[in-house]
């Protein structure tokens, strides 16, 4: 390898151990935001405004590639630990799951006849006059 790729490669392992580093120390609740995430890079790496925005795609690539970790979109979207993602999946799941079988009990309760009530003649209820 010629000595530009084996600077420009140690320069990207050094940003992502640093992004495992911030990542793998983040105990706070729901998602962590990229922007978050990058903020804390460039502290950590004492980066300027133009080398946080050249290294913002690869921290991106690099956190979607890697399997400790999801990210999701939307609004309250971000970097979450896999680990969560799978305990959120099976949580959603088994609660589908609950679902369907209280609508199957409640679908065989309207099923079943109702109990017939007891048929009185006229004659034999009692009329309070």
């Amino acid at each position: 390898m010629s000595d530009t790729i084996q600077t420009i490669t140690e320069r990207l392992v050094e940003m992502f151990q640093v992004t495992d580093q911030i990542l793998n120390s983040w105990e706070g609740d729901g998602n962590l935001q990229f922007p978050n995430l990058m903020s804390m890079v460039a502290l950590k790496m004492n980066w300027n405004e133009k080398q946080v925005k050249e290294s913002d795609p690869l921290i991106r690539y690099y956190v979607r590639n890697n399997p400790e970790w999801h990210v999701t979109r939307g609004a309250h979207g971000g970097i979450m630990r896999a680990a969560d993602r799978q305990k959120k999946q099976q949580v959603q799941a088994e609660k589908a799951a609950l679902k369907l079988q209280m609508k199957a009990q409640i679908e065989g309760k309207q099923s079943t006849p109702a109990p017939e009530n007891e048929i009185f003649d006229d004659d034999d209820q009692e009329q309070d006059i």
